[in-house]
């Protein structure tokens, strides 16, 4: 798959945002493909990782006690915040649409 500055400018990505991944790329080297592949990446594994997170809530819900409810619900709070913050997460979220739409 060819990535291109005009699809990506094209399918949402601003100038700017296009403009840190360049420069990304130039300071660690690489190609745009392999960054915009990488960020795809990023935001499945943070998809992953928030889902593991719900379901286990769920499952604390269901089977234990309100003050461990409670205790837990807000260490999976700053646990997602804290893997947010991590990482691009717009413009990897913009990646994994792009990567998901040009298969299509």
């Amino acid at each position: 798959m060819k990535v291109s500055e005009t699809a990506l400018l094209e399918s949402g990505f601003s100038h700017d945002e296009l403009q840190k991944i360049k420069s990304n790329v130039e300071n660690y080297g690489g190609t745009l493909e392999e960054a915009i592949n990488d960020l795809a990446r990023r935001f499945r594994s943070w998809l992953w990782v928030t889902g593991v997170c719900i379901v286990f809530f769920l499952l604390l819900v269901t089977f234990s006690s309100p003050i461990k409810v409670i205790a837990g619900g807000l260490a999976i709070v700053f646990a997602i915040t804290i893997i947010s913050f991590m990482q691009p997460l717009f413009i990897s979220y913009k990646s994994w649409r792009y990567i998901k739409s040009a298969r299509c």
